[in-house]
């Protein structure tokens, strides 16, 4: 995969950072390939989509479409590396969560040719999204619409189930789907084997541009800890010279950003064990693992800790967390 121009300084900050960063809008990593960022609730570096263009059709494929609420920010991504959200061809989501593929349905309207490809789990949902949504109002309330938008249904004819291992022929590429659970049962990362890159979602973690800190995002219903450490295995073992996250960006320093991750991960377990021990509830777990994430960047810049609590919210971690240990025996629900 090809390195960024700018001399030897913007190398190191590419081995630490992911490379030179702009904090809004259409960045291109490499040919046929830009990150766009989505602005998630007026934040840069929250949630991002990688387009990919190109092959002898000039296919146009999306990994990740982010949220309904940020649609507009999506099709403006689209049109800013140079073409139009009509040609997309392919939808590829690494799970159903809201900030991953609220979109999807939207998005279809406005793409005729396209077509989505996601864990066999997820198809169902995408297809009727009822119990998805009914499942995230228990987590966000009122605040559904603000934060996702209208999520429309997906067609049944539209949407194909990926297979472990499968390779996707796309936008010049070829894909293979990994199936990577641990952060959801039905998570599939992307390797792109010819350039490096993978595009990990949620199961990498999310870390802000310009920090080292990778935080695990636990939220409920089927966080797993022994599934996810199987996951960076498999993805260790690729060999990927960048890491795509879905939250935060592209980072080229593989090996130090997951050897972090499970410790990371094990450190939010062990909090939130000894807090509920200790008679804590899910709102003192919630400010725990809040104080934890602004320990571990390191007297951050508050626009910094505040776009990671966007990304990965100490308030839903907490309860993914709690419903983990209690249904392993490891701790009793919080009163």
């Amino acid at each position: 995969m090809e390195r960024e121009a700018g001399g030897a300084n913007e190398e190191r900050r590419e081995a630490t950072n992911g490379g030179p960063v702009e904090q809004t809008g259409v960045r291109r990593l490499d040919d046929g390939l830009w990150m766009l960022d989505l602005g998630f609730q007026g934040r840069s570096g929250v949630v991002a989509a990688y387009l990919l263009a190109g092959g002898d059709r000039e296919e146009l494929a999306l990994i990740e479409v982010g949220p309904a609420s940020t649609l507009p920010a999506l099709l403006a991504g689209v049109r800013a590396a140079g073409f139009a959200p009509e040609q997309l061809t392919a939808l590829l989501v690494t799970h159903i969560h809201l900030d991953h593929a609220g979109a999807v349905g939207s998005l279809l309207r406005l793409a005729p040719a396209a077509t989505v490809r996601v864990h066999p789990v997820g198809v169902p949902h995408l297809v009727d999204p009822s119990k998805l949504l009914a499942s995230a109002t228990r987590l966000y309330g009122d605040r559904m619409d603000e934060l996702w938008g209208e999520v429309l249904p997906v067609p049944a004819d539209r949407v194909a189930p990926l297979a472990d291992g499968e390779s996707i022929a796309v936008a010049g590429r070829v894909l293979t789907a990994v199936f990577t659970p641990g952060h959801a049962s039905h998570h599939v990362a992307y390797w792109d084997g010819v350039a490096g890159g993978l595009f990990t979602g949620d199961v990498g973690g999310v870390r802000m541009a310009g920090t080292d800190y990778v935080c695990p995002p636990t939220p409920p219903p089927d966080l797993d800890l022994a599934a996810w450490a199987e996951s960076v295995a498999r993805m260790r073992a690729l060999g990927a010279r960048r890491l795509c996250l879905t939250h935060g960006g592209p980072f080229a320093d593989v090996e130090a950003h997951l050897d972090q991750l499970l410790p990371n991960l094990e450190a939010f377990r062990a909090l939130a064990a000894d807090a509920l021990r200790d008679g804590a509830d899910q709102t003192d777990l919630a400010r725990l693992l809040h104080d934890r994430m602004a320990a571990e960047l390191g007297d951050p810049d508050p626009e910094t800790l505040a776009a990671l609590e966007f990304a990965t919210p100490s308030a839903i971690a907490a309860p993914g967390l709690i419903r983990y240990l209690v249904k392993r025996g490891e701790a009793t629900a919080p009163r």
